[in-house]
């Protein structure tokens, strides 16, 4: 496991992964709109059609982070080689923050917690665990000179609004590594 982990992803294993983005932007756009839908009903008088479109924002959500575990681990195996203890730490929290997220908010989708329960810990997991880990990515991707303006893009993607352009993006890019 380590020697796979350690070692440098194939190409066409990278475009898999570009796939997996470009996909995860897809779904991570939709839920952005869904997002926007939701808090614009809020202010009317159908709160409870805006509690639908926040349902599906929420699925969209889990299933966008699910889909990054994976980005995660092939930016591991590109990046290892230009900052080892960075990217591991970086990627050990990142994964902690994305699977934190997915399980969160399964758990608000199935009402096992409610919104009000899960805000502070999903905001600290999207912000602390998948946005520490987008901003030293995108730092140490800086040093490859294949995925120029990284940093600039990855801290774009930190306020969620922002992850369906970093995805896509990453996504192209990975596409034609």
């Amino acid at each position: 496991m380590s020697e796979v982990l350690h070692s440098v992803p194939s190409v066409s294993a990278i475009h898999f992964t570009g796939g997996i983005a470009k996909v995860s932007a897809i779904i991570s756009a939709v839920g952005v709109v869904f997002f926007i839908i939701m808090y614009a009903l809020f202010f009317t008088s159908h709160k409870e059609l805006g509690n639908t479109f926040g349902m599906i924002n929420d699925i969209c959500v889990a299933v966008q982070y699910l889909l990054t575990i994976p980005i995660a681990l092939t930016l591991y195996r590109i990046l290892v080689v230009y900052n080892p203890t960075l990217i591991r730490i970086a990627t050990a929290v990142g994964l902690v923050g994305l699977v934190s997220t997915v399980v969160l908010q399964l758990l608000l989708i199935f009402g096992v917690l409610t919104f009000a329960q899960q805000f502070l810990w999903i905001t600290l997991a999207m912000i602390v665990g998948v946005g520490s880990w987008l901003v030293i990515t995108g730092l140490i991707a800086r040093s490859t000179g294949r995925l120029p303006n990284s940093l600039a893009i990855s801290i774009l993607a930190v306020p969620y609004f922002g992850y369906p352009l970093w995805a896509f993006w990453l996504g192209r890019r990975l596409s034609v590594w």
